[in-house]
């Protein structure tokens, strides 16, 4: 709503799905820029998973740059300039995981090699990809490959996070959190907003579906486990709270 108000473009509930769910990308992005900064450290952090946003971010960019450049900024599409923001912190961060503080970058942990990741999403999609009306084989190919980098981007931060022996910092687990959020709205908007998908195309809807669904799953465990984190942190900031007040 703010975003229609300050650039005069009409209040739409599907745009306003979109740009909240870039916006919480930024935030978790913004987070683990405001960490890095704070202790000087990208201890925790996995570079493999910045470079597979990185990659993705750059495609995704590309993806949604105008037909012509006769164009007003309101009819932009929210990848295009809400995407750009995130390309640039995740640039950032990326200079600060191999370049600034790759003393403090824990490369042993980091086992989920990006270089093998991309490949294999550029591989997969030309073998099987989504494909809809009025798509052209080049941009059916590029935005498959890039949907497949974003479903296995959180993949390496997530086995980082498990072969550090379960102790994450929380702004990490906030940024995984964040990102996981947002891509929840991805297939929110997927499954309400899309309906003319769903009729005219329906195997490339359905399996584009799909490998949403399979980047929740894949992170869902330490979802399960984030959410009962905060809860139990929660309660027991309550119960400080109330014994202050009885004493």
């Amino acid at each position: 709503m703010v975003f229609a108000f300050v650039f005069g473009c009409d209040f739409n509930i599907d745009f306003s799905e979109r740009f909240g769910a870039l916006q919480l990308e930024i935030l978790g992005l913004t987070m683990l820029r405001m960490k890095i900064k704070e202790k000087n450290s990208v201890g925790g952090i996995s570079g493999m998973t910045i470079v597979m946003y990185a990659a993705t971010y750059f495609c995704r960019v590309g993806l949604s740059l105008p037909d012509t450049w006769s164009f007003e900024f309101k009819d932009l599409d929210p990848d295009m300039t809400l995407g750009c923001v995130s390309f640039l912190l995740v640039l950032d961060i990326l200079k600060s995981v191999f370049v600034t503080h790759r003393k403090t970058y824990q490369a042993e942990l980091d086992v989920f090699k990006a270089w093998y990741l991309i490949p294999c999403c550029w591989t997969i999609s030309v073998l099987l990809r989504p494909h809809f009306q009025n798509w052209t084989f080049t941009y059916g190919y590029c935005w498959s490959s890039t949907l497949f980098m974003d479903v296995l981007a959180l993949m390496p931060q997530v086995v980082m996070m498990s072969k550090s022996g379960g102790k994450v910092e929380a702004t990490i687990a906030n940024f995984v959190a964040a990102t996981t959020i947002s891509r929840c709205g991805d297939l929110f908007h997927s499954l309400v907003f899309m309906p003319h998908a769903r009729s005219s195309a329906p195997f490339s809807y359905w399996y584009a579906v799909s490998v949403q669904t399979i980047h929740l799953l894949l992170v869902a465990d330490f979802m399960y486990y984030y959410m009962k984190a905060r809860a139990s942190a929660l309660k027991l900031a309550e119960d400080i709270t109330l014994a202050d007040t009885v004493v």
